[in-house]
């Protein structure tokens, strides 16, 4: 790497005390000049993997010994009341995400200006990537600080500053994996209408949640992202449901009333079903 430096003061000054430059070498060579993630932490910020989330004994989450935020990114709707709620702590919202296996929706960050970068949807696949909006801190979060740490924060008044210096460090050392930058891209891929065909394709048209044959009613299966991360067509993630199971999936209860009737459908065929 070179470094410029300009010197014209110096070699000025030398020649008004009527002395000569004498040539100087360093012995020191520089080799390789890393950014140091600390700094970066306390002045932009460090965004970090959800892989490499480190919970400690007291349920707070870590990467490198540091306190981080998780969120989740891709959002659907613009009023803020319908925002999601960032975490700092293993809470009953987190848990429950991690029970239904849907914790891969979360990304990871550093930001304390109260502003997080999202995914916010326009239309059936089509998304404002990177806009900035105020999120709210989680109640179940919030409460736990409050009554371990004798704190009195609202969610209006909480301080991610504050949050962020109040805690001690510890080395953790872990290579992050998704940040709220390098997350995957929100919505479905490109190639996602032939993925979920072939997906059913290979499934028979049979649910695998109730067993139903839809073969002669294709219009009523769908694929379904299990982790709840459109992008992850992995073989593991994708399953093939009839859309009166798929409304029963975790988050997708809004499917009940905005396919009652394909419901109502597969509800009379497995009912003449039984009967034969």
């Amino acid at each position: 790497m070179k470094l410029d430096i300009d010197f014209t003061s110096l070699e000025n000054l030398v020649k008004n005390m009527g002395a000569s430059a004498v040539d100087w070498v360093s012995d020191v060579a520089v080799t390789h000049v890393e950014t140091d993630w600390k700094i970066d932490l306390e002045t932009k910020g460090i965004d970090v993997g959800i892989n490499d989330i480190e919970i400690t004994v007291n349920g707070l989450l870590k990467y490198r010994g540091e306190q981080i935020l998780l969120y989740i990114k891709e959002i659907n709707s613009f009023g803020h009341y319908g925002l999601p709620k960032f975490h700092f702590y293993q809470c009953s919202t987190l848990n429950r995400m991690q029970r239904e296996k849907r914790f891969e929706r979360y990304v990871v960050t550093q930001r304390k200006t109260g502003y997080f970068l999202m995914d916010r949807k326009d239309g059936y696949n089509s998304y404002s990537h990177n806009a900035e909006e105020k999120l709210d801190v989680c109640g179940n979060c919030l409460n736990w600080y409050n009554r371990n740490y004798r704190k009195r924060y609202t969610v209006t008044t909480f301080d991610i500053v504050e949050f962020f210096e109040h805690f001690t460090k510890s080395p953790i050392t872990r290579t992050p994996t998704y940040t709220d930058k390098n997350a995957p891209v929100s919505g479905y891929t490109g190639n996602w209408d032939l993925i979920s065909k072939q997906r059913k394709e290979q499934c028979g048209y049979v649910c695998q949640e109730c067993g139903i044959d839809l073969s002669n009613h294709k219009n009523l299966m769908q694929t379904h992202h299990a982790n709840g991360v459109k992008s992850d067509n992995s073989s593991s993630n994708l399953k093939v449901l009839c859309i009166e199971c798929h409304s029963d999936q975790p988050s997708h209860g809004h499917m009940k009333s905005s396919a009652s009737r394909e419901i109502l459908e597969i509800q009379q065929i497995k009912a003449r079903a039984k009967r034969y």
